[in-house]
């Protein structure tokens, strides 16, 4: 009976092969597993990986994968490997028109996978780095403790997407002459005889040699670390795991937990793009692929998958791939386009460019969800998704709508794709005020830290670097109203307090964390030309 599903499912994977390959789709080969529904939750909380280092957020993440499917209706249909070959995983109890689906996305996820260039650095038997990653983390648990070692992950990870994402794509500078020189042998005067070397190359003259060579290389290691240390570093991460007081064992986990992030990077860098490239060519491909009685159940697969509003990755990323290809079919684009101000004739728009598959596959190759959303989040797309902005507002505890225009929405969007969707920290120094102290800088862009989590993560920087740490950044204050009229005059504004931007300075010791003002013209170097917040101003004064 499993030899027969195990046939059919091999008769299915070919013929989705096909399809996609006949689309124009360009997949490296995949390997499907099947497994059942715990196994597929345990899976996800491993981030799809078959093992990971142990944690114990890894049984926090498992604990909400099959809460959610058991409760919400919510259930994962498959994983895939960003690996070659990709590995994928099949639910057993999928239904043939769910496997054939599955198999679609699959497939069009590893042609993202292969053929766009932010994934093009990502190591592809990455299986094997997390076993080796999972066997040297127990191996410091049974040396160090379980309690020691899971106490620095969890310190650790809270900087785990602190690097420099664009790091694999960098080009190094060429070597200068003397670095990297450990292991060299002093030069030796050539001779023209054997016998002669041991009168003009004495040992003791070339073991002095050594040491001189030795001192010189040790005094030039020191010069490139310390002018590095004073120099600033995107990479926080990696800057604290060369610089920071850590033991062998600690510098190694860090060096892993970096590892692991570098390969998870592209796909938070593109998670509208590839989600809905895989929604995009599955829905397109089922048409040849589906039974006459099997499209409901499709239809219902799909709706499942793509319910959840404008900003569900899948239905989003869906739309603009589907916006694009009628765009450039139609001819919807260029000087001709852009400068046409009739409505009604840009909805009759038709040149039969027929440009559209050749657009969304150059697409694909080179952009990420910014470079997606910038371009292709079109009037026209926001229009048709009704989208607005909204805050959370402290005088009320709760979030308000802010805006319903077009380019706050897009700002907003933008917003939580950019730098991962994360606060932009870099390392200013490791010598703040010659004293050996860490200075961060927050790159203040409108929208402020959680303080109450920069705290603890600044505490959890502290453990890593072994010294003070410090942070500056721009934060709201709220400061006495000069009008107590204005509560009456505006009352229908949730947010009627008087608030500016104060620059200060974070700084933890081990002992105390302390806020010190800063003047305006001591945080100007952090103050970014963007302002991604959407307040209207009359809120705030």
């Amino acid at each position: 009976m499993l030899s027969k599903k195990i046939r059919e499912l091999e008769e299915l994977r070919e013929q989705a092969r096909q399809l996609v390959e006949a689309a124009g789709l360009d997949p490296w080969p995949v390997i499907f597993g099947i497994v059942d529904h715990d196994q597929l939750n345990e899976y996800s909380a491993y981030d799809g990986f078959p093992e990971r280092f142990p944690h114990w957020s890894f049984g926090m993440s498992y604990d909400y994968f099959r809460k959610r499917s058991a409760y919400s209706g919510w259930w994962v249909y498959e994983l895939v490997l960003n690996t070659n070959p990709a590995i994928a995983y099949l639910r057993e109890s999928n239904t043939s028109v769910e496997n054939k689906g599955v198999m679609l996305h699959v497939y069009a996820h590893v042609d993202f996978f292969k053929n766009n260039y932010w994934f093009s650095k990502t190591p592809k038997d990455m299986i094997k780095v997390m076993h080796t990653h999972a066997e040297r983390v127990e191996e410091y648990m049974g040396k160090y403790g379980i309690e020691k070692v899971e106490s620095f992950i969890d310190k650790a990870l809270s900087l785990q997407y602190e690097i420099d994402q664009y790091a694999p794509f960098m080009r190094r500078a060429p070597k200068t002459v003397g670095e990297d020189e450990h292991g060299r042998e002093p030069a030796r005067i050539p001779v023209k005889r054997d016998y002669m070397d041991r009168f003009l190359n004495p040992p003791k003259w070339l073991e002095e040699r050594r040491a001189k060579l030795k001192a010189a290389q040790e005094r030039a290691r020191q010069l490139r670390d310390e002018t590095e240390l004073l120099k600033p570093h995107k990479d926080v991460l990696g800057f604290i795991m060369k610089h920071g007081r850590l033991e062998n064992w600690q510098r190694d986990i860090l060096a892993m937990i970096r590892e692991e992030s570098h390969y998870f990077v592209p796909q938070i860098q593109t998670k509208i793009m590839n989600e809905g490239w895989a929604m995009f060519w599955q829905a397109r491909l089922m048409t040849k692929f589906a039974q006459p009685n099997e499209f409901i159940d499709h239809a219902d697969m799909m709706s499942k998958v793509l319910a959840g509003g404008a900003l569900n990755p899948y239905a989003l990323g869906k739309l603009i791939w589907e916006d694009i290809q009628e765009r450039w079919d139609k001819g919807r684009f260029g000087r001709e386009w852009e400068l046409c101000k009739d409505p009604e004739k840009k909805k009759r728009w038709d040149t039969k460019a027929n440009l559209g598959t050749e657009k969304i596959f150059e697409v694909r190759r080179t952009y990420n969800d910014v470079m997606f959303l910038s371009e292709f989040f079109t009037p026209e797309l926001f229009e048709k998704l009704k989208l607005f902005a909204y805050e959370y507002i402290p005088e009320t505890g709760a979030y308000h709508i802010t805006s319903r225009s077009y380019e706050d929405v897009k700002k907003k969007l933008l917003l939580l794709h950019t730098n991962l969707g994360r606060p932009m920290i870099k390392v200013a120094t490791g010598n703040y005020g010659n004293k050996g102290e860490l200075l961060l800088l927050h790159f203040y862009n409108g929208v402020g830290l959680h303080l109450e989590e920069a705290k603890e993560v600044l505490k959890n920087i502290y453990s890593l670097w072994g010294r003070p740490v410090n942070l500056k950044t721009i934060i709201k204050r709220k400061v006495k109203d000069p009008d107590p009229m204005r509560n009456r005059i505006h009352p229908e504004h949730p947010m009627t307090s008087i608030y500016e931007e104060q620059g200060v300075l974070l700084r933890y010791d081990g002992e105390s964390l302390r806020e010190l003002a800063l003047s305006p013209d001591e945080v100007k170097d952090i103050r970014l030309e963007e302002d991604y917040s959407t307040i209207p101003r009359e809120w705030i004064g």
